[in-house]
């Protein structure tokens, strides 16, 4: 199988980094009472409180639909310009991506890929690139690949609380900028500003990376139950601008996500890279 490895780990690391990046995670905080349940959620007036507002709520749905596309100078020049990334994800006792199910298809550069994760094992099908077959990896399988390292730091890293932490000093701006009508809901706005050199830890970018990255502009539009609609991000890379725009929907709704057929999948470890 002669495919290009470090595209296909590149869109396979994207496409997962953003999807999973948006939920909250950590362990899932006890349920609340029925009468907290009820209580109007309290606007946060920090990072830190809405983190810790998003995870209590994203616990307790457990599920969701997400869809996410790309725009500006970066986007296009990469051909990811109207392309989308679509899936669901549920949590398990954890939100930590070794508990999750996740089913996510996206289209770019020129390749479709349905990226499945199951039970700690990521399924990647990559279309013809791939010869119809799934590559099959364990995160620990990935974590010896130095090209997923970075990405698996962030993805086992989904402790909203501690991503809050880890940006508490790289937030320059945190504002409440008014209300916005999301398909008859009316959400909560909040934007941020974010400086990237400064985010630590796992949630922050390698120093390479974050040296070509300026100021991120982080908007969330929160719904009055506590969970995310949309969330958008504006940033400039190199000089260009990319924006990545995610809208969640079917809050607590079932998902199931379908493992291939062991004949239609080809373990990571065997797979040939072209360069």
């Amino acid at each position: 199988m002669r495919v290009t490895k470090k595209s296909t780990v590149m869109l396979a690391a994207v496409a997962v980094a953003g999807s999973l990046s948006a939920c909250a995670g950590g362990e899932k905080p006890d349920a609340p009472s029925g009468a907290a349940e009820e209580a109007a959620v309290v606007r946060p007036a920090s990072l830190t409180e809405l983190a810790g507002q998003m995870q209590e709520a994203q616990a307790e749905a457990t599920s969701a639909h997400f869809e996410m596309t790309y725009g500006g100078e970066l986007a296009e020049s990469t051909g990811m310009t109207g392309t989308a990334t679509s899936g669901d994800f549920a949590m398990g006792e954890s939100a930590a991506p070794e508990d999750m199910e996740m089913q996510m298809t996206t289209s770019a550069m020129g390749m479709d890929m349905d990226l499945r994760l199951v039970d700690g094992t990521m399924y990647i099908g990559m279309g013809s690139l791939t010869e119809g077959k799934f590559l099959t990896a364990t995160f620990e399988e990935l974590a010896d690949d130095p090209n997923m390292a970075g990405t698996l730091d962030s993805m086992t890293s989904m402790d909203a609380g501690a991503q809050a932490e880890a940006m508490a000093d790289a937030v320059t701006s945190f504002e409440h900028v008014g209300t916005e009508d999301i398909d008859g809901v009316e959400a909560d706005v909040y934007t941020m500003v974010v400086d990237p050199t400064k985010v630590e830890g796992a949630a922050g970018l390698d120093e390479s990376t974050a040296g070509q990255v300026g100021e991120m502009t982080m908007t969330y539009k929160v719904g009055p139950d506590g969970l995310p609609l949309e969330a958008d991000v504006v940033m400039d890379m190199a000089g260009q601008e990319l924006t990545m725009d995610m809208a969640f929907s079917n809050w607590g709704e079932p998902v199931e996500v379908k493992v291939p057929a062991k004949k239609n999948t080809v373990p990571y470890s065997e797979f040939a890279p072209a360069g």
